[in-house]
């Protein structure tokens, strides 16, 4: 029999091979260091500055607006789950203004701890700080999926993306802080999927189902883990959503909790049919929404169409547009949307899948108004990353001319330049949506075509 080792012992062996993997994680962060050029480094901390500038004062023009009396949507978020936390009905206290499942109010109730004006400055920072996370995800994961072969050891090239994507989504950012809206909730959520899909797909299953239970498009995907064959993800994000779903049950009971589920769900069916509902919801046509399936519903509607026809219209373009993005990618030899055959490291081809998700998520929603066009913000990581790894000036050209007619379509200030008249007609027919459409049918393109000539090259790695 061997002799046990006395504990003082085994106290120095634990603390040796600890001290060994401290010296391992302080040699790699010397390594990395002395990899990264001074001139990299400059460049690091000049994004940073500009990101946290760009994100500051757009806060602070938020909480100026919060504090003048003007609480936007927080408002109706803070009077839902002050009302939770009363056991009063969340979507009478916010006027049927709370559209949301109940689970967002669950989360705010910290909040409600605070006067509304202090809340809403609290919940501008936290806002801030998402999307700062959610963008620099986004942007790490894009610089390491589309390297440039010259540069690879670039530490600052996530930090150009991410500032280049805060600085064209600036007003839309703004608008999101402005409203103290979620969206930055949704924008951490995809980008967590992006993160973990390949390598932890349990996790990306939890990112699904709790932002699912703030806005519904995340779950869109659920059916690509299915595509994909990745059951651990898509059974993870069925599994979260319900139990992020019941969660609020805990604190009101499960009758209450069923009542508020019901309201909820009439409030998606008032949607597509019009009839009263506890929640004010407007309807598919509504005027400021900005998504295909409403320009459609529009057009049937206008030509005394009934809506069958254009759920029809609706699945037919949903379907043609799949098909072309399929397609792009297989004449370039590209399967999209495909089971990967064998298990690898993060690759384009999921991060392009991945973008593609996100436009289908947002253009094909009942309802997008420009304001949700910030999920947008994920998209041009993805199109930045192919811009700066392509060396075809043809490709820099339509990604460089796609990118400029999305930002123009989400920013242009038609009463400035004397086209006031026609903002209306423009969002009529989901003008945003469809330059949208270009943009990722263009990504498409180009990424595939990047990915077929680096597999060419020697020693490329994807």
């Amino acid at each position: 029999m061997g002799r046990s080792i006395p504990a003082n012992y085994q106290l120095l062996v634990i603390g040796y091979r600890l001290s060994g993997s401290i010296a391992n994680v302080r040699a790699r962060f010397m390594t990395v260091r002395q990899a990264a050029s001074a001139k990299d480094l400059f460049r690091l901390r000049i994004c940073s500055v500009l990101i946290i500038t760009v994100l500051s004062v757009c806060g602070a023009h938020a909480v100026r607006q919060f504090w003048a009396g003007e609480p936007g949507d927080f408002a109706y978020f803070y009077r839902a789950a002050s009302a939770m936390w009363k056991g009063e009905d969340i979507y009478l206290a916010a006027q049927g203004r709370y559209i949301y499942p109940p689970f967002l109010a669950f989360i705010f109730q910290p909040l409600t701890l605070l006067s509304e004006r202090t809340a809403a400055t609290v919940w501008t920072t936290i806002n801030a700080a998402l999307i700062f996370i959610a963008t620099l995800i986004a942007s790490k994961e894009a610089a390491a999926r589309w390297p440039r072969f010259a540069n690879e050891g670039d530490v600052s090239l996530p930090w150009i993306i991410a500032t280049a994507v805060t600085c064209l989504m600036v007003d839309k950012i703004r608008g999101t802080f402005a409203l103290g809206q979620t969206d930055c909730l949704m924008l951490l959520g995809f980008a967590c999927v992006l993160r973990w899909m390949e390598r932890k797909p349990l996790l990306a299953g939890l990112a699904v189902g709790a932002s699912a239970n703030v806005k519904y498009l995340t779950l869109i995907c659920v059916p690509y883990f299915l595509v994909k064959r990745n059951f651990k993800a898509a059974f993870a994000a069925i599994l979260a959503f319900l139990c992020f779903l019941l969660l609020p049950g805990i604190e009101i009971g499960y009758e209450k909790l069923e009542y508020y589920l019901e309201n909820s769900v009439g409030g998606l069916r008032r949607l597509i049919v019009t009839a009263p509902a506890p929640i004010h919801v407007f309807h598919v046509t509504w005027g400021r929404s900005v998504s295909i399936t409403s320009s459609v519903f529009r057009f049937t509607r206008s030509a005394a169409l009934p809506d069958p026809v254009a759920v029809i219209l609706v699945l037919l373009l949903f379907g043609g547009i799949m098909t072309a993005i399929v397609w792009i990618g297989r004449r370039h030899g590209v399967s999209l949307f495909r089971p990967r055959q064998r298990k690898i490291e993060p690759d384009p081809v999921t991060h392009i899948e991945w973008a593609v998700a996100i436009f289908l998520a947002v253009a094909f929603s009942p309802q997008s108004t420009v304001r949700h066009m910030i999920l947008l913000l994920l998209i041009y990581t993805v199109v930045i990353a192919i811009f700066l790894n392509e060396t075809a000036t043809t490709s820099r050209i339509l990604l460089g001319g796609a990118l400029a007619l999305v930002v123009a379509a989400l920013s242009l200030p038609f009463s400035i330049i004397g086209l006031a008249h026609q903002r209306g007609n423009w969002q009529a027919i989901g003008g945003a949506s469809w330059c949208a459409l270009i943009l990722i049918l263009v990504t498409v393109w180009t990424g595939t075509r990047a990915i077929t000539t680096k597999n060419n090259m020697p020693n490329f790695r994807p």
